[in-house]
């Protein structure tokens, strides 16, 4: 491209000289000279403008195509498309500053300066700012809030509008080696880490490390933010064994991506964590850890189908004085179907767990299960429908159960923002059940490029 701007910028002195000379000595042998010399000029230019017409085509389309294909990302699918919107953006400005180097140049050439000789370019396009803002983390801000409304009266945390939960969330490569991520929540009225870990993702032999305070690994739901949730509480068996908040803790988490042994896709996780968890666990310290054991299975059922099936163990000590144990042992299975020519239209989603505890004390073991399952739907790009299923003893409550059936509906209005409305039905089976009615409308909202994050 150089080398043709520099013929020109040469063609281009050598014709106006030429035309001097016409008009000095107006010789007629001269003249025709000259005028092939001009019409040479002439065809060199129309070469030029065609190279930039076409240059303005191909660099136009690419970017349309860039953006019909962020307008078109479906917006409530899995956690790394959130990174997708930053690598567009990314490749998007990188088109742009070639685009804009390629029509300087041209611009240059036709001047008659600016141009070397050698063919190169000696101009910097490259943004000093960009590359100073890559050293700062992402940083996000999600908000969730609700209103709830309750036929149980006289419960000051029912009946009102409440922050479910408001997270802030930094998350940023230390180096080709390591990721860092940070989560904080104010919850309840009161700040908390979530989490905040270092995670080693290149280690050798398929081998992943992570160290610090994070979401245990035990079935899928209990990794996944509040905000993340597919329906406004976590389901009923979670809370009866691990309560509100889930399975978490400080420690350390190996995982291993083995060659595939069952199905096309396997992965194992052992995790051991000092545990803050005050239901199944008493979280005493490094001396009695909480050791969590994680392993998926993967299948390809179909060009559109598949299934994923994974098993979960946790065990742990649940007093104080470290002479109780607890042992719970589970089994979630997740069955999507997307088919792909209609992947942004429609959709199904089929999810749920199991579990199993044992749990020693004072009066020997006593053994408690649960599990929920549901559906959901997706009718058209933004309006989800689905239904889930509860039903679980209470470990805490020998010989009391609980069980509940909540339908519920999701509208994305964009990628950034969702809105929910839910109905839960719950009886606890006492002696004399007591029954309850609630209706959910969450409000849920994302700032930056964690969005609402599935893990």
């Amino acid at each position: 491209m150089n080398r043709q701007l520099v013929d020109i910028n040469i063609g281009f002195v050598r014709g106006f000289l030429l035309a001097l000379v016409l008009i000095a000595v107006s010789d007629p042998a001269a003249a025709q000279e000259v005028s092939q010399e001009v019409a040479g000029l002439q065809q060199r230019v129309a070469e030029l403008e065609a190279v930039i017409d076409s240059l303005r085509t191909e660099y136009g389309s690419r970017l349309a195509a860039l953006e019909q294909e962020s307008a078109t990302r479906p917006m409530p699918v899995v956690a790394e498309q959130a990174g997708d919107d930053a690598v567009d953006e990314e490749e998007r400005a990188e088109l742009e500053e070639e685009l804009a180097a390629i029509l300087g140049e041209a611009s240059s050439g036709q001047s008659g300066g600016g141009a070397d000789p050698s063919g190169q370019d000696e101009r910097d396009f490259t943004g000093r700012a960009r590359n100073l803002n890559m050293l700062n983390p992402e940083i996000s801000v999600t908000g969730d809030t609700f209103l709830g409304l309750s036929d149980v009266s006289g419960d000051p945390e029912r009946n009102q509008f409440s922050i479910g939960e408001f997270e802030m969330a930094f998350q940023a490569p230390l180096d080709p080696f390591s990721t860092a991520k940070a989560a904080v929540v104010f919850e309840d009225g009161e700040f908390d880490l979530e989490e905040a870990y270092i995670d080693w993702t290149t280690l050798p032999a398929g081998l992943g490390l992570k160290f610090g305070a994070y979401r245990n690994d035990f079935g899928k739901l209990n990794r996944w933010h509040q905000h993340a949730l597919p329906q406004t509480n976590r389901p009923l068996v979670s809370q009866a064994f691990f309560g509100e908040d889930g399975l978490r803790g400080v420690g350390a988490s190996l995982s291993w991506l083995p060659a595939p042994f069952l199905g096309d896709y396997n992965e194992l996780w052992i995790q051991v964590t000092n545990d803050e968890n005050d239901v199944s666990f008493s979280g005493r310290g490094f001396d009695t850890p909480v050791v969590t054991f994680h392993e998926t299975n993967y299948w390809d059922l179909s060009s559109a189908t598949y299934l994923e099936v994974g098993l979960s163990a946790s065990t742990g000590i649940n007093d104080e004085l470290g002479d109780f144990r607890t042992l719970v042992l589970g089994t979630d299975w997740n069955l999507v179907w997307s088919p792909a020519a209609r992947a942004l239209y429609e959709g199904l989603e089929l999810r749920g767990e199991f579990l199993w505890q044992q749990r020693d004390g004072f009066e020997g073991a006593t053994e408690s299960m649960g599990a929920y399952t549901f559906a959901t739907y997706k009718l058209n790009r933004r309006l989800f429908v689905g239904l889930r299923g509860d039903w679980t003893e209470l470990p805490e409550e020998p010989s009391e159960s609980l069980w509940g059936v909540s339908p519920y509906a999701d509208w994305w209005q964009s990628e950034w923002v969702r809105i929910r409305v839910q109905y839960s039905y719950s009886s606890r089976m006492f002696e004399e059940p007591e029954r309850e009615n609630q209706l959910f409308f969450q409000v849920t909202w994302a700032l930056g490029p964690h969005k609402h994050e599935r893990y």
